[in-house]
């Protein structure tokens, strides 16, 4: 879509520059702008689209990219039709301009650079043969081993490094042959139509190997096991141009998905759309937001994907019981000495409280009440039970990020569970992800229910994370809590991201996506807003170490962090206690 200039943000003013720079033109609006997966202008395949306009002109392209506008595979069309544009334009014009060969060799090195700060909902949205034609372009630019390819990667590899001698008819008609003959497109937008073949589990080494495998970004559920992402291929970014995916799903369509997929609502629709109209506002307008307890609809699931994904799941909740079991002497051990730390740093800082009783002390300022009323709770007796002043909400991140450990995040949720359950301690258990625009967040263990603790383990992992509305909605879960402090305690990796984006506001006039410094700055928002209505909100951080930085803008000090999630239990238990301090000095 064209923009007209005077609407450019900062960003799109720097990519602008750029383009014009390279193109020596400085009155048109560019149709392409490159950005880096922070939404940084990327300098040199700007150059690119810069030197595009100059060789072969704007109608050029406009044409070109417009044969499969429309088409199912539009997105990898884009990508593959940029990297022999690329080619094409760096022979072309790198006699007149040696500068390129620095700037295609730094482009190649942050190639590789920003696959390790993908989350893996990021992998997840990239297309794999677009990511193997790429990195083995860039590992030739950097003079790396070529990657291991199949033939036909090889040959549509090498079908795409058109030369820059080809002028622009030329360079176009060989893009389209190219397309032809390796996905057969005619030049008529294809629209990829449902078409689903189920194999069972003994299939999928064979099929993945003979059989070519996409990569997409999607909106649907689906709950794996850890051998299945580990089979996974690691994609990384394109680098440049990437098309959007607009999901137009009808409203009620997707209610019902996530019925089916998480259970029914613990609200009516009446309740649940007020609570929306409350807490979807700001960066969260046009949200929904679901709460579950996990039990299914008396009606049964809408769709057979549904019902297969419930069957996914409650396979998931099998394994995790299992692997529990397993280790159950382990498992039994770390609870023992969690529970013993935890009612330790209770009893020292907990102080006896006075109350009245028919012996003890006595209370010389109500003596008068037993002769005159009859009253013969005159004493001051000394409590020395625990009767713990705090509840606990324990919140696990249920998204695709935690594919690679459902069974041991269960594990160690219940570990915590039972540990403080053993203190006497109020504690409730909530995953939470987020799914078509919904923030779902799943009671496993509500706090009524003091020895449902095995319930923990319907846990699994799926979806984005919109970490700043699911706080928000569990500062609504709370309010039926038992006591009046709270601590909130998350298990998460600092990394917000949402496929709903960022609608356009006085902050933000095009909108933004949800994730990076945005999320982060939206989560860290709702963590103050909770630590306003006493509730202390403190996290066991496990992600890179570039998120460190965000992890501690959205925790402050409330924060610790672990490598391995079977340090867990440990870490969240020296957690627990420094948060039963400072509520004791509230």
């Amino acid at each position: 879509m064209k923009m007209h200039i005077q609407s450019y943000n900062g960003e799109q003013r720097r990519a602008c520059n750029q383009i014009w720079t390279a193109a020596g033109v400085y009155d048109f609006d560019p149709q392409f702008m490159a950005f880096d997966m922070d939404g940084a202008p990327d300098l040199y395949m700007n150059c690119i689209v810069g030197l595009a306009h100059k060789w072969y002109g704007e109608e050029m392209l406009k044409t070109l990219f417009s044969k499969w506008t429309g088409d199912g595979r539009q997105a990898m069309f884009d990508d593959l039709a940029w990297l022999s544009l690329e080619n094409a334009l760096y022979e072309r014009e790198l006699p007149v301009r040696p500068v390129l060969e620095e700037l295609r060799f730094l482009h190649a090195k942050e190639f590789f650079a920003q696959e390790y700060r993908l989350s893996r909902q990021e992998w997840m949205s990239k297309n794999q043969l677009v990511y193997t034609l790429q990195a083995a372009r860039w590992q030739r630019v950097l003079g790396k081993p070529p990657l291991v390819q199949s033939v036909r990667a090889k040959n549509l590899d090498a079908a795409l490094a058109l030369s820059g001698t080809l002028n622009g008819p030329d360079l176009s008609a060989a893009i389209l042959r190219v397309f032809h003959d390796y996905f057969h497109f005619n030049g008529t937008p294809w629209v990829r139509q449902p078409f689903k073949l189920h194999f069972s589990e003994k299939w999928v080494p064979f099929l993945t190997k003979v059989m070519p495998i996409e990569i997409q970004r999607t909106d649907n559920l689906s709950v794996r096991t850890l051998r299945e992402t580990q089979q996974d291929g690691r994609a990384s970014p394109a680098g440049a141009l990437h098309a959007k995916l607009h999901l137009q799903e009808e409203e009620q369509t997707d209610r019902e998905y996530i019925e089916d997929c998480f259970g029914r609502s613990l609200y009516s629709p009446k309740e649940l759309n007020m609570m929306e109209q409350q807490l979807c506002t700001d960066n969260h307008s046009g949200c929904h937001l679901w709460f579950t307890d996990g039990v299914p609809t008396k009606g049964g699931c809408h769709s057979r994907e549904s019902e297969h994904l419930a069957q996914q799941a409650a396979m998931q909740a099998r394994r995790n019981r299992d692997i529990y079991e397993k280790n159950l002497e382990i498992n039994r051990s770390a609870i023992i000495r969690l529970a013993g730390q935890i009612r330790n740093c209770m009893l020292i800082q907990q102080q006896p409280e006075e109350i009245q009783a028919r012996s003890g002390r006595l209370d010389v300022g109500r003596v008068w009440r037993e002769p005159l009323l009859g009253d013969s709770c005159v004493f001051l007796y000394r409590d020395v039970e625990e009767h713990p002043g705090f509840s606990v909400d324990l919140m696990l991140d249920a998204s695709a990020s935690r594919l690679h450990c459902q069974e041991t995040v269960a594990a160690q949720g219940y570990i915590l569970a039972e540990s403080l359950r053993l203190c006497g301690i109020a504690v409730q258990v909530t995953s939470f992800c987020s799914l078509r625009g919904y923030t779902v967040l799943r009671v496993l263990k509500p706090y009524s229910l003091k020895h449902a603790n095995r319930e923990i383990f319907r846990y699994f992992a799926a979806g984005w994370n919109r970490d700043g509305l699911a706080l928000r909605a569990a500062g609504e879960l709370m309010k039926g809590g038992p006591k009046k402090k709270h601590l909130l305690l998350l298990l998460t990796d600092a990394n917000p991201n949402d496929s709903h984006r960022i609608p356009p506001g006085n902050k933000y006039p095009f909108g933004r996506d949800y994730g990076g410094e945005q999320g982060v700055q939206d989560t860290a928002a709702e963590v103050h807003a909770l630590c306003r209505r006493d509730i202390r909100a403190a996290a066991v951080f496990m992600g890179e170490n570039s998120s460190v930085p965000a992890a501690k803008d959205i925790f402050g000090k409330d924060l610790v962090r672990i490598r391995r999630i079977d340090q867990l239990a440990a870490a969240a238990g020296r957690l627990i206690c420094t948060e039963i301090m400072e509520l004791s000095d509230d």
